[in-house]
């Protein structure tokens, strides 16, 4: 019926051991796509989102649709690619919020960091430099935004189409009927990737500190090495905060902690979507999250967090720790 040109990432159509790899949930959320795309007739190109110009230069008008990543920085080339395309229906692929938006609320974590911590040093890390997203969207016929109504909502001022995507998950994980009984509601587990002030690590490691009764366990990588040295003798001083570091996705500590821990706690600032969160939820794990961060979660499911302030967090984890166990199992559910 026509042709198709994907620019997003090509790892997964290419080496299976990626198709394959449950890291990250966009490995076969692209091969999705184009699977969709060719279920619906349409012959499909993917363009790897680290094309180079004479690349482009090369593409010609002959299709009917286009679909690119563009909220973050590897959306840099959307429209540059779009337009080499004019006859095609344009889709902006939203992977997070609108990036002028996006930059605003991440610098403002970063302000609050400062606040607490003047002079301390610690790289800026997520801001968006290389999309102009003013650019993108007049070669923009409608946007497809992945995660929360926070998300499409920040796309409103450009008065553009928008069609929200839910976030999705890890299909290697399932729910543990078997261990429901062995939740704790005392016990936190923070699961996420880089970008830890922005994702709000600091803000629980910080909480937590002055909460020895309760435990946090940390699933991230240790690879902002500024951010551990700030925190490495809060750390070691908090016998109840445990820096697990990268784990396995569907592996047996990914089990054993979500299995114990009663909530996963998430105060990102700017997310299209946490996957992180939703994999955590497909394990049963109760959401704790800001509207920010992608989960359109409310007091049914999970617990909104309205008020990032350490004080305010220490309230809510304190209340959060007192639920009972069949709260706990239910929520679950």
């Amino acid at each position: 019926k026509g042709r198709a040109l994907l620019y997003y990432k090509t790892d997964s159509l290419v080496f299976r051991s990626v198709a394959n790899n449950p890291s990250h949930v966009n490995h076969w959320e692209i091969i999705e796509i184009v699977r969709v795309l060719n279920r619906l007739g349409l012959v499909v190109d993917v363009i790897d989102r680290t094309v180079k110009p004479q690349t482009i230069a090369a593409v010609q008008d002959i299709y009917d649709i286009f679909i690119g990543i563009g909220a973050g920085d590897s959306g840099r080339h959307y429209a540059d690619i779009a337009k080499k395309v004019p006859s095609a229906k344009k889709v902006f692929y939203a992977l997070g919020p609108e990036p002028d938006e996006s930059n605003r609320i991440t610098l403002a974590r970063y302000d609050y960091f400062w606040e607490r911590h003047p002079g301390a040093k610690v790289e800026i890390r997520r801001t968006i430099n290389h999309v102009d997203i003013d650019e993108c969207m007049k070669h923009t016929d409608a946007i497809l935004s992945c995660g929360s109504e926070f998300a499409l909502h920040t796309f409103d001022k450009h008065h553009k189409p928008v069609y929200k995507l839910p976030p999705s998950s890890s299909t290697l994980v399932q729910f543990p009927f078997s261990t429901l009984d062995q939740k704790d509601p005392k016990k936190f587990l923070y699961f996420g990737g880089n970008g830890n002030i922005v994702k709000g690590l600091d803000l629980v490691i910080e909480a937590f500190a002055e909460l020895p009764d309760y435990e946090l366990f940390i699933c991230a990588p240790q690879t902002e090495t500024d951010f551990n040295a700030f925190y490495k003798e809060t750390l070691e001083k908090s016998k109840n905060i445990h820096f697990v570091g990268f784990i396995k996705i569907g592996g047996e500590t990914f089990y054993d902690l979500t299995s114990t821990c009663g909530h996963v706690i998430f105060p990102s600032a700017s997310e299209g979507a946490a996957t992180s969160v939703t994999t955590c939820m497909r394990a049963g794990m109760i959401p704790v999250v800001t509207p920010e961060s992608g989960i359109d979660s409310d007091e049914r499911v999970g617990h909104v967090i309205t008020d990032i302030h350490i004080s305010a967090l220490k309230d809510l984890i304190t209340k959060l720790a007192h639920k009972s166990k069949e709260e706990i199992i239910q929520k679950s559910l």
